[in-house]
C-alpha cells in the first residue's frame, strides 16, 4: 500500500475526539496526538534516562536532521536513542502501550517524508547499535558471517571485512545504512548472490509486543521470508547476521562523462544489458546515471563500475570504460575504495525525491528512458533551478535465480520473465516552493515511460521499494501481486493488533484501518 496521509499525520485511535464538526476534527486529533506523544516521551525518559532527547538538545537536532533529504528534517516530539537492543525493546513496549506514532531510522537515506522521519511522534534511532563481529564456521548457520548492529553504513562494513579478505553482498553507496536490506537491496554482487536480503542468515528484531527475538530460516521461516523485502511492517531490526564472501582486489571506480558523450554512453549501456553484453558476466556490475539540468540544458552522466577480479581491462565493461571521461578513474583497487568513491553521491544540503519504474532489457530501453526524462524536464522544469536524472540499474536473470536459490524472498520475481532495468528517476533542488513542480515532473515522467513501454510490450510490472516515491505501491507488486496475502498473514500472526500497520509510517500492507479520528 502507498504511504497513507493519515499515517504521515500520525492519525490513530484518538480517545480525545469529541462530537465536533468535521472541519475541526483533524486539528483536535493532532492536538491529542501531541499530548499522547509527550506523555510517551516522558515515560521513556523515566524508564531510560539519557536515551531520550527533546527539541532543546543538540542530540535532538543532530538526529532529526540526520537525513539525506532536507524535506525529511521534521519535528518529532522526541528522539529515542537506545543504548542497546534490550533498551530498544523496552522502549517499543512503552510506545505501544501508549498508542503513539513512531518510526525507526538507521541511515536516513530514504527521501520519502514519513519513511524513517515524522512530525510529532517518536523518532527511534539505532545510532548506538554499532556491533561488528566476524563469526567463523562452524556455527549454527554453517557459513562465515558478520554480526552487525543496525546502525552501520556500508563503507564501514566493507572496511571492517577487508582485513579478513572478505566482503558481503550489501549496498553500493558508502553512506547508505542497513535498512536497504529490508527493501531487498541491490549489490555489486547481485548477479552472483541475489538481493542483499538473500544474504541475511538471521535478523535480531523487536516485535510489536516488545519481545527481542532472533528470526531465521529455522526459528520463524514465515517471518524470515517476509523480512526479505517487507520493509517496516513487522518490527525494528537491531542486528543483521550477513553471509560473507571472499574478495581480493577489484577493478572499479567512479567516472563522469562530458555532455557531448551522452549518446555514446546510452549506446554503451544498451550493449551492456543486451544478450552477449557485459551484464551476462556475473562478475560485472555498473551503477549508471544520466543527469540533466533543465536550466542549462546540460547532461551530466556518470557510472560506478565494479568487476570482481583484478583484470585491469575486463571485456564486460570495455564499451563503457573506452569513453573519454571528465573526472574520476577506474583502476584495480580495494572494494571499500570503490564504495568510498560514492561519498559525493549524497550531499545533505538540499531536497531530494525519487520514483522508479521497471522496463524489460531491450534495444530501445536506455534511449526511451533518457528521452522521456529530458522531454518532461524541458516541459515542466524549464527555467527552474533543479537537477534531475535517472539511475538505470540492470537486473539480470542470474540475479533472480540466485535470489531463488538462496531460499526466496517476498519480492518473488520470476527469472523466466527475463532481464530488466530499474529506472530510478530523481530530482534535487533547494527551494521548498518547487516541491509540487518536482512531483509533477516525476509523475509525468513515470506516466510517459509506462505508456510507451506498455505499447512496446516492454513494461515490467514491479516497483523497487528502495527507490519508490510517495505515491507508489511497491509491496503490492511483489510476486506480481501474489505475495501480499502471504505478507498480510505473517503480519496478523506476529502483530495481531496492527501496531506496525497503524502506528508506524512507511509502505504498508493495505489493511483497512479504522480510527476514532
Amino acid at each position: 500500500m502507498v504511504l497513507s496521509k493519515s499515517l504521515l499525520l500520525g492519525a490513530f485511535a484518538c480517545g480525545g475526539c469529541l462530537a465536533i464538526g468535521s472541519d475541526d476534527l483533524q486539528s483536535v486529533c493532532l492536538q491529542s496526538d501531541a499530548a499522547q506523544t509527550q506523555a510517551a516521551c516522558r515515560a521513556l525518559l523515566h524508564a531510560l534516562p539519557d536515551q531520550v532527547f527533546f527539541p532543546d538538545s543538540q542530540n535532538y537536532t543532530a538526529e532529526s536532521e540526520a537525513f539525506w533529504d532536507q524535506a525529511a528534517w521534521l519535528q518529532p516530539g522526541c528522539v529515542f536513542q537506545p543504548l542497546s537492543a534490550a533498551n530498544l525493546a523496552l522502549g517499543v513496549s512503552e510506545l505501544v502501550k501508549r498508542n503513539v506514532t513512531f518510526t525507526a531510522r538507521s541511515g536516513g537515506h530514504m527521501p520519502v517524508v514519513g519513511h524513517g522521519s515524522l512530525d510529532n511522534g517518536v523518532l527511534v534511532v539505532t545510532t548506538n547499535l554499532l556491533e561488528k563481529t566476524l563469526v567463523r564456521s562452524p556455527n549454527p548457520y554453517g557459513a562465515d558471517y558478520i554480526r552487525t548492529g543496525s546502525a552501520f553504513r556500508w563503507e564501514d562494513v566493507y572496511t571492517f571485512l577487508e582485513q579478513y579478505g572478505l566482503a558481503t553482498a550489501g549496498g553500493r553507496v558508502s553512506s547508505v545504512g542497513s535498512s536497504l536490506i529490508l527493501g531487498g537491496g541491490l549489490s555489486y554482487f547481485s548477479s552472483l548472490h541475489g538481493w542483499a536480503a538473500n544474504n541475511v542468515l538471521n535478523y535480531e528484531i523487536v516485535l510489536a509486543n516488545g519481545s527481542l527475538v532472533n528470526v531465521n530460516a529455522k526459528s520463524a521461516p514465515d517471518l524470515f521470508w517476509a523480512l526479505k523485502g517487507g520493509s517496516s511492517n513487522f518490527g525494528i531490526v537491531t542486528r543483521y547476521d550477513l553471509r560473507v564472501i571472499p574478495i581480493g582486489k577489484v577493478f572499479g571506480g567512479s567516472v563522469t562523462w562530458a555532455s557531448n558523450e551522452t549518446q555514446r554512453y546510452l549506446d554503451a549501456q544498451t550493449a551492456f544489458i543486451l544478450p552477449g553484453g557485459g551484464s551476462y558476466d556475473d562478475n560485472a556490475a555498473i551503477m549508471p546515471n544520466f543527469g540533466y539540468t533543465p536550466l542549462t540544458a546540460q547532461n551530466n552522466s556518470g557510472t560506478v563500475f565494479v568487476y570482481n577480479g583484478s583484470d585491469p581491462d575486463p571485456a564486460a565493461l570495455r564499451n563503457l570504460t573506452s569513453i573519454p571521461t571528465t573526472s574520476g578513474a577506474v583502476t584495480v583497487q580495494n572494494f571499500s575504495e570503490v564504495v568510498g568513491s560514492t561519498s559525493g553521491y549524497s550531499p545533505r544540503d538540499r531536497r531530494w525525491s525519487f520514483y522508479n519504474i521497471a522496463v524489460k532489457s531491450a534495444p530501445p530501453t536506455m534511449n526511451l528512458l533518457y528521452r522521456h526524462m529530458r522531454e518532461q524536464a524541458d516541459t515542466i522544469l524549464g527555467g527552474v533551478n533543479a537537477s534531475v536524472g535517472a539511475a538505470v540499474q540492470p537486473i539480470t536473470v542470474n540475479h533472480l535465480k540466485a535470489a531463488q536459490n538462496a531460499g526466496g524472498d517476498a519480492i518473488a520475481l520470476d527469472p523466466s520473465r527475463g532481464p530488466f532495468v530499474i529506472a530510478l528517476y530523481y530530482a534535487n533542488w533547494f527551494d521548498p516552493t518547487l516541491d509540487p513542480l518536482i512531483k509533477q515532473w516525476e509523475l509525468a515522467t513515470i506516466a510517459a515511460v509506462k505508456k510507451d513501454t506498455q505499447t512496446r510490450g516492454l513494461y515490467y510490472p514491479w516497483e523497487f521499494l528502495n527507490d519508490s516515491g510517495q505515491a507508489q505501491d511497491p509491496i503490492g507488486t511483489y510476486g506480481y501481486g501474489k505475495s501480499l496475502p502471504r505478507l498480510k498473514a505473517v503480519s496478523k500472526k506476529y502483530d495481531p493488533h496492527g501496531v506496525f500497520q497503524r502506528n508506524v509510517p512507511g509502505f504498508k500492507l493495505g489493511f483497512e484501518l479504522h480510527s476514532g479520528c
